[in-house]
């Protein structure tokens, strides 16, 4: 009889997360015409959903006349003789396996030849039945239908494990919420503000040059080039550190469609400025020439 792997909530939640970011990173690299990781990107998700997927598809158990039979992915059926089992007991050890639940059964045999025992967990959906028909196969077997429990040193581990892709799911979400949002800018005499994802104080002194540039900044020429080191979300906004044929090394603080986008030229890297709302951007531009941040000021068409 074949009995299907049980899967967890949480591994389905996984591959939905990682179906979705791969979707996201592809759409983002395509927007934003970064050719050269959005090739590897095309080439590097096909092999790794190769060997995540079938497992979801292809992971169960088989119990006929020659024994045990497992399968797990794109990996071999390893086939166990019953007279080799010397127990099958209910577990939910944590730890990686032919499993896709941790409603697991620890199975331990001993193969001919070998000196010492050896241990596979699986995850049958039907485990009671497993259970009935393995105890008709081999009434030698140690069954024990109730979960043994788990170590100390396991459930450490796990609690680990779990709170730490929590944290890490959780600060990616918070992160490309708040990633979206609109920089918060504030202009004085000593200069330019930016606060909030990849903030910093720009000097008046080192301030070469402002120019507000009436087109979106996926419109304005840049050349070839790539996200160096910044944020690009689901929306269009694009913040952090960029690099392009024309421009160089730069920052950019902008909702990529939205037009005009203000253009600072300073000592260091260049900085690239808009919000969602055209009007906003425009009142900072004013804000910036009110306080005479440089001399040299214009507005390109």
């Amino acid at each position: 009889m074949k009995f299907r792997s049980k899967v967890d909530w949480w591994l389905h939640l996984t591959l939905f997360l990682w179906v979705s970011f791969n979707i996201w990173m592809i759409a983002a690299l395509a927007i934003y015409q970064n050719v050269i990781l959005l090739i590897m990107v095309l080439i590097f998700t096909p092999l790794t959903a190769l060997l995540i997927v079938p497992m979801w598809f292809n992971t169960y158990y088989i119990l006929d006349e020659r024994g045990l039979t497992i399968k797990c992915g794109l990996g071999k059926r390893r086939v166990i003789p019953y007279e080799a089992i010397q127990s099958a007991i209910s577990t939910k050890y944590p730890l990686a396996s032919n499993a896709l639940s941790l409603d697991r059964i620890e199975v331990k045999y001993k193969l001919e030849g070998n000196k010492f025992l050896d241990t596979t967990l699986i995850s049958p959906l039907k485990k009671q039945e497993f259970f009935e028909i393995l105890e008709q196969r081999n009434s030698n077997i140690t069954i024990q239908k109730e979960p043994k429990p788990l170590d100390k040193s396991y459930k450490i581990l796990l609690t680990v494990i779990l709170t730490f892709v929590g944290v890490a799911l959780l600060g990616s979400v918070v992160m490309l919420i708040t990633g979206e949002f609109d920089p918060n800018v504030t202009v004085d005499e000593s200069g330019i503000t930016i606060s909030g994802m990849y903030g910093l104080h720009v000097r008046a002194e080192d301030i070469l040059n402002i120019t507000l540039i009436e087109e979106s900044m996926r419109t304005i020429p840049t050349g070839s080039g790539a996200r160096t080191n910044g944020f690009a979300g689901f929306g269009q906004a694009q913040k952090g550190y960029f690099s392009s044929s024309i421009y160089g090394s730069h920052i950019r603080f902008v909702q990529a469609r939205t037009a005009p986008t203000i253009h600072i030229e300073r000592r260091a890297f260049d900085i690239f400025i808009s919000f969602r709302d055209s009007d906003k951007t425009r009142a900072l531009f004013e804000e910036m020439k009110d306080y005479q941040l440089t001399p040299y000021i214009n507005v390109l068409p």
